[in-house]
């Protein structure tokens, strides 16, 4: 009987056979790895519960996360609504799992109530978080009888809150091991689950300097629009964030990271247990290992001219990179790119042939506000690609 061979084992193949053997970083099977998807080892995820909560996203992020609640929506959510700053206050009465699987947000937050100065004892807030405990979030953290450790942030009558929780819950004060803490957002009031920050919610990985944050990596996963089959290429892919995040999605693509960079791809090699099907090459990412029209979707966080490279490499970077991927595009193929060297970008699109710029989205990540742009192929372009030849099975080649 005829074996059937999948794409990711011709892709592999073709990859090991006509890329030189020092491109490539070795492909390893993890046989004890567990991969961790989402991650919240302190706190029950399947036990219904009834509370009112805040899901605080970033600026250019926070209406698809309101858009990802609604789809939840009912009997689950209720009473869903915007709130400053970027971020989305929902009721919910049942299991906490749906909300954790989403990825736009990244601090979880219990609604205790608005900031009120006319409660010196905080006895709302006494209540609130009673209330939590008993029916909610809060309920889930430890048992009846156990102590919950918190901190207080920065905020008018902070020892007085303070002594409020220790007095009347018998909760412990532990600023650096706080399972809860509380928080001003505006005029809400809020308490923090320590187990269900991004960065317990996410995999751990290696990070590099300017590593994308992964909640803006996942907005650029949602605006790639990933099909079953596609194969998808990170030519700057660094730790291998945006790697980690498209094989988040569960469907069957092809991932390729690529970099120049030893150390980049060093922590993408130690993060390849989370996307165990991607392959990690050494190339140049204007000059990929790939035939014309192969690739269906590329994703790429950019050196930004400020933390990593300079805006006088950029403006040589740039346009060979955009050359690039419009040679190795499919007719319907998209590229979302992360940069804050906007300008230059956006002169560099308008400057390449058969590729515009659909959308960009402004993002907010440590203390930059880069764009994330979505291009594709113009519709001349893809009407002259469709005609003039038949679209090749997707693999990474020698030119």
């Amino acid at each position: 009987m005829r074996q059937t061979v999948s794409p990711s084992n011709r892709l592999r193949t073709s990859i090991k056979h006509r890329i030189p053997r020092d491109r490539i970083y070795p492909f390893l099977t993890f046989v004890s790895h567990t991969i961790r998807k989402t991650v919240a080892p302190d706190i029950k995820l399947d036990v219904p519960v009834d509370d009112t909560i805040h899901l605080e996203g970033i600026p250019g992020v926070v209406e698809r996360l309101l858009q990802e609640c609604h789809d939840i929506g009912k009997p689950l959510l209720d009473s869903i609504s915007l709130t400053y700053p970027d971020s989305v206050v929902t009721h919910i009465k049942g299991p906490l799992r749906p909300l954790i699987e989403l990825r736009l947000y990244s601090a979880f937050s219990i609604v205790l109530g608005p900031w009120e100065h006319d409660d010196p004892d905080h006895t709302r807030t006494v209540d609130a978080l009673r209330h939590s405990r008993s029916h909610g979030v809060l309920g889930l953290l430890a048992g009846e009888e156990e102590s919950i450790r918190f901190r207080v942030d920065a905020m008018p009558n902070r020892p007085a809150l303070r002594d409020a929780l220790e007095s009347h819950l018998g909760w412990r004060n532990d600023p650096r091991n706080w399972q809860i803490n509380l928080v001003r957002r505006g005029k809400l009031l809020l308490a923090q689950v320590g187990a269900l920050y991004f960065s317990r919610r996410f995999p751990e990985m290696r990070r590099i300097p300017a590593s994308t944050n992964p909640v803006v990596g996942a907005l650029m996963i949602r605006l790639l629009k990933l099909r079953p089959g596609n194969t998808v290429w990170d030519p700057f892919c660094g730790a291998g964030t945006l790697l980690v995040e498209a094989a988040h999605t569960g469907l069957d693509l092809t991932l390729i990271g690529s970099d120049t960079s030893p150390e980049a791809l060093a922590a993408a090699h130690a993060n390849h247990p989370l996307f165990p099907t991607g392959t990690l090459l050494r190339a140049d990412a204007a000059s990929l290992p790939a035939r014309p029209g192969t690739v269906d979707r590329v994703m790429a966080n950019l050196p930004f001219g400020k933390r990593v490279g300079s805006h006088a490499a950029n403006r040589t970077l740039y346009p060979r990179f955009l050359a690039e991927l419009a040679r190795v595009l499919t007719p319907d193929g998209r590229a979302v790119l992360l940069t804050e060297d906007k300008r230059l970008l956006r002169e560099s699109v308008e400057r390449t042939r058969d590729v515009r710029v659909l959308k960009e989205v402004t993002v907010s990540t440590g203390g930059l506000h880069p764009n994330a742009y979505t291009i594709e192929r113009t519709r001349t372009a893809r009407r002259k690609q469709r005609t003039s030849r038949t679209p090749a099975t997707p693999s990474p080649n020698n030119r």
